[in-house]
């Protein structure tokens, strides 16, 4: 999804504007907590570098990484900037090394699970007067979007491309040095480049994202994940 999807498929002018600011909100939440994990996770295993350089703050420029962040805004695909790591300064290199690399991605899954909650909550409420209506669109649109995009930011952090957190962990049990590892290396900027290409594509034509793999894999999965969360929220809710 980008801003200007969100803006043109709102009811009206109104709702547009409130969508884009829900999404803007989203967005920083997940990819600042996303980042904040990596450190707050690195620094409990005995790494302070991410403190060193600023990085365990909520402060969002700290996290950005402009392309990637533009990128998400244009074109619905982006990345943050990596926290500083320096596994040799991990108590327990493996343990940290594992830890830190799932730290993002369970954040996200976190943040999606209890956003679920909230747009359960907000879809039973009936406001009675124009602004608790729009008030109440708001916050239904922010719940969505926070468990869309997490849920999204997990999925693709799991894919095995350098430097995203399923490299990393793989890097866990595989050494870099196989030939696997190397190819993944090298390539990986090339292969992400071409998922954001192709996705950017997909907007204009949508026959597109019938071939795509990520856009598969995201839909596929990240449906499986977001319904269940929705459909766990509202028993609890509704019975």
């Amino acid at each position: 999804m980008t801003l200007y999807e969100l803006f043109v498929d709102a009811p009206n002018g109104r709702c547009g504007l409130l969508n884009v600011l829900a999404f803007v909100v989203a967005l920083l939440a997940a990819l600042v907590l996303h980042e904040l994990a990596h450190g707050l996770v690195a620094l409990w295993n005995g790494d302070n570098t991410a403190k060193i350089y600023g990085r365990l703050t909520l402060n969002p420029i700290k996290h950005f990484d402009w392309v990637g962040l533009v990128l998400m805004f244009l074109v619905g695909f982006g990345w943050a900037k990596p926290v500083p790591v320096n596994p040799n300064n991990f108590k327990d290199k493996r343990i940290g090394a594992i830890t830190v690399s799932i730290a993002g991605i369970s954040t996200n899954i976190i943040l999606a699970f209890f956003a679920a909650m909230f747009y359960v909550i907000f879809w039973n409420i009936s406001p009675q007067t124009e602004s608790a209506a729009y008030a109440v669109y708001f916050f239904r649109e922010l719940s969505y979007l926070i468990l869309s995009l997490n849920v999204a930011f997990a999925l693709f952090n799991l894919l095995p491309l350098y430097p995203l957190d399923g490299y990393r962990l793989l890097s866990c049990f595989i050494d870099e040095r196989n030939g696997a590892m190397m190819f993944l290396r090298r390539y990986s900027l090339y292969i992400m480049l071409g998922f954001i290409v192709f996705n950017s594509l997909s907007n204009y034509i949508p026959m597109l994202s019938l071939f795509s793999p990520l856009n598969w894999y995201l839909a596929r999965f990240g449906g499986l994940i977001q319904g269940g969360f929705y459909n766990f929220w509202r028993l609890i809710f509704n019975g």
